[in-house]
């Protein structure tokens, strides 16, 4: 009478495959080549989420600083926090796959944006969108040259590109504080925290 067990048998002869050893480090090198760009996309999505999700857009962009409520404001201070995250991670290793994932997430966003305001025409879009591209740009050389010489210099990129205003100068101040105090923070965090979303911008006052 046959008998049945719970225990899977096994059969202690059967070949265990492995790659030869030169065939292995081939293996993990292409892997390693490819396996950041296919992250990327996820990094990237989880690093705009951050970008993305900062505080007092309204109370302070919009009262303290009084910037028009439009899609020009949002796109300009949000450029600040798309910024600030690349400055961050610019000395990852795979920095290039994830930059270029975050710019063109923060991009899409900017463009389903202008597409739910009423925009049906591809061509204004894609004007728009060359315009926009251009500005942002601008204001990343901009806040990269204040950042590498003073605060003076990066206060008054601030002013040119996000709050043009010759009376907001405590704001500007305000701004170009938080900005240094948000970047030594970021400096802290890994890339695995931030993308885990372990990390949220302090408000600015």
């Amino acid at each position: 009478r046959q008998q049945y067990s719970s225990e899977k048998k096994t059969d202690a002869t059967r070949p265990q495959y492995t790659l030869p050893p030169k065939y292995a480090r081939v293996a993990r090198s292409v892997l390693s080549y490819f396996l950041p760009q296919y992250q990327a996309q996820n990094i990237g999505k989880e690093l705009y989420r951050v970008s993305s999700t900062y505080p007092q857009f309204q109370e302070f962009w919009v009262t303290e600083c009084k910037l028009p409520e439009s899609f020009q404001t949002w796109f300009s201070t949000s450029s600040l926090y798309v910024w600030m995250m690349l400055v961050r991670i610019r000395a990852d290793p795979n920095a290039k796959h994830y930059n270029q994932e975050l710019v063109d997430c923060f991009f899409r966003d900017a463009e389903k944006k202008i597409r739910d305001s009423g925009v049906k025409s591809g061509r204004i879009v894609n004007d728009t969108l060359k315009d926009l591209v251009s500005s942002y740009k601008g204001t990343v050389m901009s806040l990269d040259e204040g950042l590498a010489r003073s605060d003076a210099v990066l206060a008054a990129a601030i002013w040119r590109n996000l709050v043009p205003s010759d009376s907001a100068i405590l704001e500007i101040d305000a701004v170009t504080e938080y900005v240094r105090k948000q970047l030594a923070r970021l400096d802290k965090v890994t890339l695995e925290q931030l993308i885990q979303g372990e990390f949220v911008f302090d408000p600015i006052i």
